[in-house]
């Protein structure tokens, strides 16, 4: 499995600590965590993937919520966090106690596309704690895809969190990457 882009050893691992209902992951600047396809045509026409993972963690308290990762992407470092490609089924994190409690999940997605027609498409799936979303079309970015430009695609990660949770929500990713195999 050949790595193409690792957007964590570029940027220390992110952690969404606010309980806003939908965030966009940021680095511990303040900066929207960004994985950038290469360009040069390097994809052009080949499969790629597109893997994430983390978990998100709650303080002690008595809460049910569902936490759902979305993975975004589009040609323009201006609206990739404005453009879901996937939105995961929402996995719920329920507890009671003094101690924190944890949800892992992980997204990962099959891209293929080209210059020529100017789009970009795939296929998904994730788990989040036990629930499972199976192989899903993704939706194509509103953005014309040119990969020759430097970089022809950029892919973000965010959480739409819905509900009651503990104190301190934090949406961590542990794993953002694009490779081939």
């Amino acid at each position: 499995m050949p790595v193409i882009a690792d957007a964590l050893k570029i940027v220390p691992a992110a952690v969404l600590t606010s309980t806003a209902a939908s965030q966009v992951i940021q680095s511990t600047a303040g900066s929207n965590l960004i994985l950038q396809a290469p360009g040069s045509n390097k994809l052009l026409g080949k499969s790629f993937y597109v893997q994430a993972s983390g978990y998100a963690t709650s303080g002690p308290g008595t809460f049910t919520a569902t936490i759902q990762p979305i993975l975004y992407g589009d040609a323009s470092l201006a609206t990739v966090t404005t453009k879901p490609l996937f939105s995961a089924t929402a996995g719920t994190l329920a507890y009671t106690g003094t101690a924190s409690a944890s949800i892992p999940w992980t997204l990962w997605a099959e891209f293929e596309g080209d210059t020529t027609s100017g789009t970009f498409y795939g296929v998904a799936q994730s788990v989040v704690g036990a629930t499972l979303k199976t192989q899903t079309i993704t939706v194509a970015p509103v953005s014309t895809i040119n990969f020759a430009t430097e970089p022809p695609i950029k892919f973000a990660i965010g959480n739409t969190t819905a509900g009651t949770v503990g104190t301190g929500l934090k949406f961590v990713t542990t794993e953002f990457l694009i490779y081939q195999e």
